[in-house]
This record gives C-alpha cells, structure tokens and sequence, in this order.
C-alpha cells in the first residue's frame, strides 16, 4: 500500500468524525440569554424526556401553544421564544421530536400521542395552537392535516411545507400563519411562494427581512443557510411578536 493510501485511510475517517462532531455541536443550544431556563415568579418551567413547559404562574389564558422543534436541534434552543409566549400568558410546551427528528411515520405517530397526552394534562386550556419550525413545522402541517379538529389554529416557522397535494392545506378551516426570513437558505422565499397555493388564500404570510433559517431558534450555523443580515435578537424579537399577535386575535 502507497504513502497516500495509508494517509488517506487514516484521513478520510478523521475528517468524517470532525464533521459529525461539527454537525452535532451546532445543533445544540447556543448564547441562550441569561436566566431562560429558570422558574421565576412569572414562569414555571417543568423539563421532561418528551417535553419542556413554561407554566405562566398567573393570568394564563385559555389558549395553549404546542412546539415541535428543528430536526435534531436542541429543544432548549427555543426556550427564548417559548418563555416570551409564558410570560404573555400563554402555557408553552415544546414536544421534543423522538430521535431527535421523529425520521419514520411511527415517529410522527408516537409524537402525535405525546401531544395528545400533554394536551389532555394540561388544566385551564380550552383551545390550542398548534407550531414548529424546520422539520417541526413540517410534522406540524401533516398533523392539522390530519387531526384539525383538536386545534384553534397553525403557525409555520421556517419552512416551506406543506409542499405535496397529498397534504394540502389550502381547504382548512382554521386560522394558519407562515413566519419566514429572506435570507433562509433551507426554505427560501421562493420555495415558500413556489408552494403558497397549499395554505388557505387567507393564510397570514409574516416575511422577516434579512432573517435566516438557523436564527429562528438559539443554536449554530447551519448547512444550507444563508448569512442573516439582522440580528438574532431581531429576528426573534419579530418572530415572538407575530406569533403573539396570532395568538391574541384567537382570544374570545
């Protein structure tokens, strides 16, 4: 065997390991503020093996919000966006994805029975919504497709789905927003445009100028993705508002 081949074979490994490594740390939660994950007298926060609540201690309404986190992101990276909605009031619960991406249809059944058990647990809430980002988003568009009864309403993060017939969305009868950034390099504007006609003609479309695909919750960069040209304090600072929003006009 040559000089190269030996200096490949002990290479190629090294350098596919360094990847998964990279891959891995850059899905984990990143410069999380201060104090997020901390009950206070505002928020209560219970972290389990399926999910994270953010209890508001006072004045909760009587809407819910379900989360269905990024693939493989750590579901910590949305607590920022999870405690704002807490703190306005609104029970919060991220549904952590099984295998961290819920890959196979039993996954998605297995989430689904997951969000069915916290929903039926959870005390005081009368209607729920129903969001995620990336893939979460993704799972969540197949979910009100097929279960839209048990929701008051869908919000989209960073994503271009629904994006097949097969799972149209274009006839639901529930109030549906799409929150995306310019510069996602994952769910472009284009791709997001490309596939419109699968969400209600009234569907509220929240476009955030220079926002980007991984900047949608606190973890690394991502591959595929576009440089933002805001900040992520901006970008979640606009995310939180127009979901605060969606949430406010469902109330009675």
């Amino acid at each position: 065997m040559s000089r190269f081949h030996k200096v490949v074979r002990i290479v190629w490994p090294l350098a596919g390991l360094t990847f998964m490594v990279w891959l891995w740390l850059s899905f984990q939660a990143q410069d999380l503020p201060e104090g997020v994950m901390d009950s206070d007298t505002a928020v209560t926060i219970n972290e389990t093996s399926q999910s994270i609540t953010f209890q508001p201690t006072a004045n909760q309404a009587i809407t819910g919000l379900i989360f269905y986190p990024g693939a493989m992101v750590e579901p910590t990276a949305y607590a920022p966006l999870a405690r704002t909605m807490a703190e306005a009031g609104y029970l919060t619960i991220i549904v952590k994805l099984p295998w961290g991406t819920a890959p196979l249809a039993s996954h998605e059944a297995q989430l689904w029975q997951t969000t069915q058990e916290l929903i039926a647990a959870a005390s005081g809430i009368q209607q729920w919504v129903l969001s995620g980002h990336s893939r979460g988003a993704a799972i969540a568009a197949r979910t009100v497709y097929e279960h839209e009864d048990n929701f008051a309403g869908l919000v989209l993060i960073g994503t271009s789905h629904p994006k097949e017939a097969a799972y149209s969305l274009a006839a639901a009868q529930i109030p549906i927003a799409k929150i995306y950034g310019t510069e996602d390099g994952l769910a472009s504007p284009s791709e997001v445009e490309a596939f419109r006609g699968y969400l209600p003609e009234q569907a509220e479309m929240v476009k955030i100028e220079g926002g980007n695909h991984a900047q949608f919750g606190y973890y690394g960069t991502q591959l595929g993705d576009n440089a933002a040209t805001i900040s992520r304090e901006a970008q979640q600072a606009q995310t939180a508002a127009s979901l605060l929003t969606f949430l406010d006009n469902l109330a009675p």
